[in-house]
């Protein structure tokens, strides 16, 4: 005869072999078991630590069905069990299913036309019920019982045989075999006499036999009210529920309470930024049956709840902890509950506080916690809820540094590891002087504006949040306040023109680094003919006074002329009309000798990275032919790196000065486009009439110092001399 290598009981298997790890789980070889819709535990088992003694209460039975000849009948065993070719009934059992008893659950699971063919092991997977019924009682307002009895119970009668539930033994269930009509009896001894009493109970549900079948709990509710004579006892309630197998076997066998966490990763750490959405979280504890009891321990590092660090047991716990611990946001289980939590609302885990290095690790260990008089298996279990300080930083834009005040951007916050708005009520903005933080002027603003220009150009900045936590630091320098190169006027050579006046360049010598110039190119430009010199032909428009000064020795002299090409002493073209003009820049416009082509351009600005608000002169201004008949003006453009205009200012004039006046204007910068400054343009021009416009006269006589006197084509003379820069912001 031919054997197959194997033959197992899926119920016995998985419910011995799911012990041993004590998983709820289905498992991966072996047996499988799918239990039917009569209970509803699936793959649930006895613990393993009842080892033999539990595998030792199965009973294992496999039948040949052709014969009816038993080829196994003894207790589970994981061994192979050879079988011969054939249909098989395998049957597992667990109890005697006795006719009447107190909590003696019977199970059984059975499967037939089991095929066994020739070299083939078979997996037998059985679904198990309760295969007996059961009985149990609760009394309604059970102190009014214990007032008028001294004892009291529920007789439970099958046949010949009887038990009793006492009310000593209340939590016991009466078991029967399935299809059995027992009757229910209640009885009791009255206090006052001692007289024993009992009453027969009566209800349509007692009668019918399904109340009664397999896996099916009959509950019954009594309620009792004194009478006249004796007592009045009623049948309040009788429910019938199908029973499952984790509410039939001994509690010991159910497995041991398990941990778990809701909002804690693989880590058991809860990770939270102080400010950011608070989550709720909470510590889950997975039971059999109600909480008997919990042993935990707080180990907060938060300052504000130092006073709740200590050891706590459930049952134990004085009322003055748990409202300690509910203020605090944190909710405990009652003993007794099917589903217990250990919940850190929302309220507290807003509540807590950062440092400002490293993380505030906030700890609850659970030392233990039992049920169904087990403890959990797997030991203590620590649990974090780690703080860490909200990300947030500040920045400075270089456009919002200045010579004597700066301004902080609103610091910006990595999303979902803080809340600004949160942040902003209670964060300081600071600068750093000298090793010493203080707080920034303005608060609102989130400037430093300093009284005078500070000696110390270079501070550090940040935020601080309810003085406590830190953002990162920025390290700013202050613009300096710088000034135009020969901005007192005292800096000029001359040079040969070829004509009879020399050109003057504003600087001292050609090999020095050029900053102002003049148009004097434009009115000089026609040299070709050098023997045929003529101021009519070519005279600076700009020259230094040494007559004129308001300090020092000189001062830059502007003047309208009508030199240029092809002028004679009546002929005078309109391209050669021009303003003179002083300038920070350079001049790139027309040098030809052609009178029909002639124009002025520059390159405006020099190099400059400071952003003054003023500048301010001392002027002498003679327009031609009197007061208010031509108007001199003056313009100021700071740029940026790209060649955009940041600051702006401007001034005319065409009132008759005849001493030195002082005159200072606004530079107006844009408050949308915030940049730092690259170069700085300033032109000062003898005339605002424009190109062929300007008033002038003819053959009007002139005195050039260091040079003599003149006759050419001239008109309004401006004296300019001591130019600053003065920084306000």
């Amino acid at each position: 005869m031919k054997y197959i290598k194997a033959l197992y009981a899926g119920f016995i298997g998985l419910l011995l072999a799911a012990c041993q790890t004590e998983q709820w789980e289905g498992m991966e070889g072996g047996f499988l078991i799918s239990l039917g819709e009569d209970v509803t535990v699936t793959t649930k088992s006895t613990p393993a630590e009842l080892g033999k003694p539990v595998k030792e209460q199965f009973s294992l039975k496999i039948v040949k069905e052709s014969t009816g000849s038993t080829l196994y009948d003894g207790t589970f065993t994981s061994d192979q069990i050879p079988a011969s070719v054939g249909l098989y009934t395998v049957t597992a059992t667990c109890g005697e299913n006795p006719l009447l008893g107190l909590d003696t659950p019977y199970y059984k699971g059975e499967e037939a036309g089991v095929e066994v063919t020739e070299g083939e092991t078979r997996t037998v997977n059985l679904s198990c019920k309760v295969a007996n019924a059961l009985t149990s009682v609760t009394y309604d307002e059970p102190e009014k019982f214990d007032a008028l009895f001294s004892s009291y119970g529920l007789k439970v009668s099958v046949d010949n045989q009887f038990v009793t539930i006492n009310n000593n033994n209340a939590q016991k269930s009466a078991y029967y075999r399935a299809g059995t009509i027992p009757t229910f009896q209640f009885v009791g001894t009255l206090k006052d006499n001692g007289q024993a009493v009992s009453m027969t109970l009566e209800d349509d549900k007692l009668k019918n036999a399904d109340t009664f079948g397999a896996g099916k709990h009959c509950k019954l509710t009594l309620k009792v009210k004194p009478a006249t004579s004796g007592v009045i006892l009623t049948v309040a309630k009788v429910e019938v529920e199908n029973v499952t197998i984790s509410e039939t076997i001994p509690v010991e066998w159910l497995p041991a309470p398990k941990i778990s966490a809701t909002g804690f990763d693989e880590n058991k750490t809860l990770t939270i930024y102080e400010t950011a959405e608070a989550p709720t979280a909470s510590i889950d504890f997975t039971v059999s049956r109600p909480i008997q009891d919990m042993s935990f321990s707080l180990n907060f590092s938060d300052e504000n709840f130092l006073t709740l660090n200590k050891d706590y047991n459930l049952s134990a716990l004085s009322d003055e902890d748990r409202i300690k611990l509910t203020n605090a946001g944190i909710s405990l289980p009652l003993i007794g509950s099917s589903s217990p939590q250990i919940i850190f609302s929302e309220d507290f885990t807003s509540k807590l506080l950062a440092k400002n290095e490293g993380v505030a690790n906030n700890q609850i260990t659970i030392n233990s916690v039992t049920a169904n008089n087990r403890t959990n298996t797997d030991g203590a279990q620590t649990y974090t809820i780690a703080v860490h300080k909200p990300i947030f930083t500040v920045s400075v834009l270089p456009g919002n540094i200045w010579t004597k005040e700066f301004t902080i951007e609103e610091i910006t916050v990595e999303e979902g590891k803080g809340n600004l708005e949160k942040i902003k009520e209670n964060l300081i903005y600071q600068y750093q002087d000298n090793g010493e933080w203080k707080d920034c002027s303005n608060q609102e603003t989130r400037q430093q504006i300093f009284t005078e220009h500070p000696l110390n150009r270079n501070y550090k900045v940040r935020a601080i949040y309810r003085g406590a936590l830190i953002s990162n630091e920025v390290d700013i320098e202050m613009e300096s306040q710088e000034q135009l190169v020969n901005s007192d006027m005292e800096a000029w050579h001359q040079t040969d023109s070829g004509w009879d006046a020399p050109n003057y360049i504003p600087r001292n010598s050609s090999n020095e680094e050029e900053y102002w110039d003049t148009n004097n190119e434009f009115t000089f430009r026609y040299n070709i003919l050098s023997w045929f010199k003529s101021n009519y032909n070519g005279f600076p428009a700009v020259s230094y006074s040494t007559a004129y000064k308001h300090g020092g020795n000189r001062s830059a002299e502007l003047r309208n002329t009508a030199a240029g090409p092809v002028n004679t002493g009546s002929v005078i073209y309109d391209n050669n009309k021009v303003a003179g003009m002083l300038f920070y820049g350079n001049y790139t416009g027309t040098t030809s000798t052609s009178a029909a082509n002639g124009s002025i351009s520059i390159d405006e600005g020099r190099t400059f990275n400071s952003r003054p608000t003023q500048i301010s002169f001392w002027y002498i201004y003679e327009p031609y032919n009197g007061d208010k008949q031509d108007t001199y003006e003056v313009i100021v453009k700071v740029i940026d790196a790209s060649g955009n205009i940041i600051g702006e200012g401007h001034h005319t004039s065409n009132m008759l000065t005849t001493s030195w006046t002082n005159q200072t204007i606004n530079i107006t910068y844009q408050t949308s486009y915030i940049e730092k400054a690259s170069k700085i343009y300033v032109c000062f021009l003898s005339s605002n009439a424009g190109q062929g416009n300007v008033p002038y006269e003819k053959k009007r006589e002139i005195s050039l110092s260091d040079a003599g006197n003149y006759t050419t084509h001239y008109g309004s003379i401006l004296r300019i001399d001591d130019i600053s820069l003065i920084y306000n912001k």
